[in-house]
């Protein structure tokens, strides 16, 4: 996909008007500090964004390295911080629904006892009471914010 197709399914931070969804946008820059692999080079849009819920962004980034994307998708807000390729993930709505699958494996091993090491990273302890609290917050996402 290139960066037009990208582009057709976001809009610019600074254009964006929630007030509230601009607070995601401290915890988003929080997260991105981390990516000492790619740098985000401060080009970012809104895919779409429910205030005090979640936000979906597109990140440009400087990869340091050939294998790294030139775009992700980060997900923020009341909930676990992630981000997923572009190149898995088309759309707003794609990467939505990527985070909900990834976040779904690792609630179900958690459940189960099983290694978390190869799945995505979830700044939360793995414990049973982690793992039904990101339950809930997915079943909403999934029943509410995904058929949007």
């Amino acid at each position: 996909m290139t960066e037009s197709e990208l582009l057709n399914h976001v809009c610019p931070v600074e254009s964006y008007d929630a007030e509230d969804c601009r607070d995601f946008v401290t915890d988003l820059q929080s997260y991105l500090a981390g990516f000492r692999w790619a740098p985000p080079t401060g080009r970012m849009w809104v895919g779409h964004c429910i205030p005090g819920v979640i936000g979906t962004f597109l990140i440009e980034l400087k990869p340091l390295k050939a294998d790294v994307d030139r775009f992700i998708w980060v997900i923020v807000g009341d909930l676990p911080p992630a981000y997923l390729s572009s190149v898995y993930a088309k759309t707003p709505r794609e990467a939505l629904s990527g985070y909900i699958g990834e976040m779904w494996a690792w609630v179900s091993a958690v459940e189960k006892n099983e290694p978390i090491d190869d799945l995505i990273p979830v700044n939360a302890p793995p414990t049973i009471q982690s793992a039904s609290n990101l339950k809930t917050r997915l079943e909403f996402l999934e029943r509410e914010v995904l058929p949007l």
